[in-house]
């Protein structure tokens, strides 16, 4: 069942899979625990798995629990041979809820595709 799995959700275009990584680019950060700063990202494959030595960000598990249903949705639209990231879900926020309503900190992100080897960024209107 996972082959079959692995086989449904690969990229309609494979080559594109190695070519390029999805970032999430912190854009908003008060008050963190895990001391994530605006500016610092996170780096994913195509898979949804985490690239540690091309991220920048602590590890934490509250964004990327909020990361990891657009990471699913990532793969199934590049197994279709659409763009990855879609324009209506690219910003998402951690677990907490933020000084102002009882909680600790507040962290939020913006996703983005970017070329593996150059960093360039990779725009909706781009051709695979």
């Amino acid at each position: 069942m996972s082959a079959d799995l692995e086989r449904r959700r690969a990229p309609k275009y494979p080559a594109f899979a190695e070519r390029v990584e999805i970032l999430a680019t912190v854009t908003r950060a008060e008050h963190c625990a895990n001391f994530i700063r605006v500016g610092q990202t996170y780096a994913f494959d195509l898979k949804g798995r985490v690239l540690p030595e091309k991220s920048t960000a602590n590890l934490c598990l509250g964004i990327l629990a909020r990361l990891q249903p657009a990471l699913l949705m990532a793969a199934d639209r590049a197994s279709e041979g659409l763009h990855p990231i879609s324009g209506g879900w690219q910003a998402f926020d951690c677990f907490d809820t933020g000084v102002d309503f009882g909680g600790m900190g507040k962290v939020c992100v913006r996703l983005s595709l970017r070329d593996a080897e150059s960093g360039a960024e990779i725009s909706s209107g781009d051709q695979f």
